[in-house]
């Protein structure tokens, strides 16, 4: 989920959601004003129809032969439920489903009426005016009440059948408004998680030596390996005051296992012995990993020992340019230490010049954890492991005739010569100059 490639799908997938249910939101919108605009008009066509069955029940009803004779009368009645029959069909083409048994209701009466008025037709085309006029007046009027009750039942089973619409697409909305939001709270919080501090590859932890030196104020940037230390008043001065103190120190250095240490590598002679004693210096100091580099043949510094970046360490690094930028050839030029500061997330380094008289043989370079970087004893004690190592590596590495690398105390596994691993990384994609700078 803390992929880069995850997360932007994953992004890509909430903003199509939120398209999705926008479009979703409008089309419901939509569907919801047709519902409303087809009851109005279905209420107009009901209003319309009853004023049709008023109209009609009152001309069979009113029957006035001073005014009018029995055939225009007769005549005026069939206009009438004609209109009534006219309004009643564009009403039934528009019913919802929901409605249709109340429509036929309607149809039904309808035609019951329209039947006693033909037979009344054919009473009157056969000169029995009386007959007509009664047929017409006594099955008029039931007839009409019937259709007001039917128009009653039909416009009831219209309202109900719209409601219901309204009803089920309000419900489909919501079910789908809150499911968007929902998964937009669940992708939110994914989005937001903080990933866990990965583990560093190989790479990433050479690198890391790489770095250029912290800049740090005077007299705590780099400790000289050559002048003399500090008076008290000078030290007292650049000291920093005890409200810049670290909330939490590291557990403190014990020198015995240091004591000891310092005597095992004076008598070191094997690159074996060696990468065992970078192990306990790794031990004490609490550093992730340790790489002692050797001037070479070239103006480059070349790794001859490294400790906690596995078998492969040495084809990693390759050689080191000496006109590179970055704390292990400061450390080289200047002939004091470099630092490279660390945070929650990233390891710091030390790089500490190693000599032979007044001659820079090499550089001890160590990547620690915890912040252990900014403390003056681990720096004191590195530095005065780096001195020992400086004496005993050279003669070491000198022994074996192609400089062949100490092994790897974590690993157990021994790493090639140290000349071809120079010319694999110049050749392959680890050189680690420009990545580390």
């Amino acid at each position: 989920m803390y992929r880069p490639s995850v997360r932007h799908g994953l992004v890509v997938l909430l903003l199509a959601a939120g398209a999705g249910a926008a479009i979703y939101a409008w089309s419901a919108d939509r569907e919801l004003r047709g519902i409303a605009i087809a009851e109005h008009a279905t209420a107009a066509r009901f209003d319309s129809l009853g004023q049709a069955i008023a109209k009609f029940d009152a001309a069979q009803q009113t029957f006035d032969g001073a005014r009018e004779s029995e055939t225009e009368w007769f005549v005026r009645v069939q206009r009438l439920l004609g209109q009534v029959q006219s309004e009643g069909g564009r009403l039934h083409q528009a019913a919802s489903p929901d409605a249709a048994s109340a429509a036929r209701t309607f149809t039904d009466v309808t035609g019951r009426v329209a039947s006693a008025v033909a037979r009344a037709e054919d009473n009157l085309r056969a000169g029995r005016e009386l007959m007509a006029t009664d047929l017409v007046q006594d099955e008029g009027r039931p007839g009409a009440d019937a259709m007001r009750a039917a128009i009653v039942e039909w416009r009831a089973a219209e309202i109900t059948a719209a409601d219901s619409a309204r009803t089920a697409l309000l419900q489909r909305l919501w079910s789908v408004l809150g499911g968007t939001a929902g998964f937009w709270v669940v992708g939110m919080l994914l989005l937001a998680a903080r990933p866990p501090a990965p583990e560093k590859s190989t790479l990433e932890q050479l690198a890391t030596l790489l770095k250029e030196p912290a800049k740090e104020p005077a007299g705590e940037a780099a400790i000289s390996m050559t002048a003399p230390a500090a008076p008290p008043a000078v030290a007292a001065a650049v000291a920093p005051p005890p409200s810049a103190a670290r909330p939490s120190a590291p557990p403190p250095v014990d020198l015995a296992p240091a004591a000891a240490l310092c005597a095992d590598i004076g008598r070191a002679d094997t690159p074996d012995a060696l990468g065992l004693l970078l192990g306990r210096t790794a031990t004490i100091i609490d550093a992730a990993g340790l790489v002692i580099w050797l001037k070479g043949p070239s103006d480059a510094l070349v790794p001859v020992a490294t400790h906690g970046y596995g078998p492969h360490a040495l084809a990693l690094l390759g050689s080191l340019p000496l006109d590179a930028t970055n704390a292990t050839t400061s450390a080289w030029h200047s002939g004091r230490l470099q630092a490279v500061a660390g945070d929650q997330d990233t390891r710091g380094a030390l790089a500490i010049p190693m000599f032979q008289g007044s001659r820079c043989t090499g550089v001890f370079a160590a990547e620690l954890r915890g912040g252990r970087e900014r403390e003056p004893m681990t720096r004191a004690l590195t530095a005065i492991l780096a001195a020992q190592f400086a004496a005993t590596v050279a003669p070491v590495a000198a022994s074996e005739s192609s400089l062949e690398s100490v092994p790897d105390a974590t690993e157990g596994n021994t790493t090639e010569a140290a000349e071809p691993a120079v010319q694999e990384a110049a050749a392959g994609p680890a050189n680690l100059e420009a990545t580390g700078s």
